[in-house]
């Protein structure tokens, strides 16, 4: 069983639309994610919790020469089990356990992901490590977008709002939001330029850009395409003249919007139109109803001038009661007391005064 079976792929999506399950936690996400990083991540397993043959959950677990993981990276948002009760998510937890010989390391839980699998872990007698990997910033959204501007600094929203109607005195500005659903050709035609925005400037530069890597490319073309096929892509384009100037890439469900990616041109950067297209997609976040509307990755500022709310994403180590689990956790402790040593002698040597000669 694997992400080419179709049979799995149609019940894995029949389950995804009873549990109203996040895009991150469905089929098409790991088939683009295994698609492009897979080849470099370990061997791939998917388990499944079915009751009278019906699928009620579903985990893809990676090993790595015997360390259990997930098919997750800095491009993921949320990891864990898709499952239709608490009772099917803690079987594929429990299954997860059986295969863990030394240890695993399961990354991007949401919270109460996190919780559920250190009570399974310890009642198995597994010693579980908990952490935090990052805080998300989102808005939670109620009520109005001028009521929520209100809450947010009105000054710096102001200077928004003027360099606005500066870049409108320079030509006629548009935002078009697509997805994908005009056909094959247009998608290919929005994909290239959003990719083209994106790694305009600093991105670029730094090699961070979608395009300066071929398996994140090729991720990201294939996550596009597969959710314009399931209605969750958004790729905003704010234009000037019907030139682009700033672009998003972003999947939206029932619920909420997921900002996965941004670029703007750094000609125009005084007039912030990489701000301008935020305010705009967070303003049709209001509109539209939706309940969140989710900037994604770390707490960086710029994401905390639109909100102070965050999700708690965590990551647990999980390591057996057996020989083998005990030789790996203490071989993690000495890494860490190694390095912390290493830190230390650094900062002594760096304080000591030069011994004359």
């Amino acid at each position: 069983m694997d992400l080419t079976d179709r049979a799995l792929a149609e019940e894995w999506d029949d389950l995804a639309a009873r549990t109203a399950s996040t895009p991150f936690h469905r089929h098409g996400w790991y088939a683009a994610w295994w698609g492009s990083f897979g080849p470099a991540a370990g061997r791939l397993e998917i388990l499944t919790a079915r009751r009278d043959g019906k699928l009620v959950g579903v985990l893809p677990v990676v090993d790595r020469h015997g360390v259990l993981g997930a098919p997750a990276n800095w491009h993921t948002f949320v990891h864990g089990p898709l499952a239709e009760d608490d009772d099917a998510a803690r079987e594929l937890w429990s299954r997860y356990l059986d295969r863990c010989r030394f240890t695993a390391h399961v990354e991007h839980l949401p919270a109460a992901d996190r919780a559920q699998l250190v009570g399974v872990a310890e009642d198995r007698r597994f010693t579980a490590v908990p952490d935090t990997m990052q805080r998300s910033p989102y808005i939670a959204i109620d009520g109005s977008f001028d009521g929520y501007a209100r809450t947010r600094d009105t000054r710096w929203l102001r200077q928004l709002e003027s360099r606005r109607r500066k870049l409108d005195r320079a030509g006629e500005l548009g935002l078009e939001v697509h997805d994908g659903s005009a056909g094959a050709r247009d998608l290919d035609r929005v994909l290239t330029e959003l990719f083209r925005v994106e790694a305009l400037g600093w991105k670029s530069e730094a090699g961070t850009a979608i395009v300066s890597r071929p398996d994140t490319h090729s991720f990201y073309a294939a996550l596009a395409r597969w959710a314009a096929s399931a209605g969750l892509l958004r790729v905003a384009l704010l234009t000037l003249d019907g030139r682009t100037i700033a672009a998003d890439l972003a999947l939206e469900d029932e619920r909420s919007h997921y900002f996965l990616k941004t670029g703007f041109d750094p000609e125009l950067r005084t007039l912030a139109p990489g701000l301008i297209l935020r305010r705009d997609m967070v303003a049709r976040a209001f509109e539209t109803g939706l309940a969140t509307y989710e900037f994604l990755g770390s707490a960086d500022r710029y994401k905390l001038d639109w909100t102070d709310t965050v999700h708690e994403i965590d990551e647990v180590r999980l390591y057996p009661r057996s020989a083998g689990g005990l030789a790996a956790r203490g071989a993690r402790q000495g890494a860490r007391v190694a390095r912390r040593a290493a830190v230390e002698l650094t900062r002594l040597a760096r304080r000591s005064p030069e011994q004359p000669e």
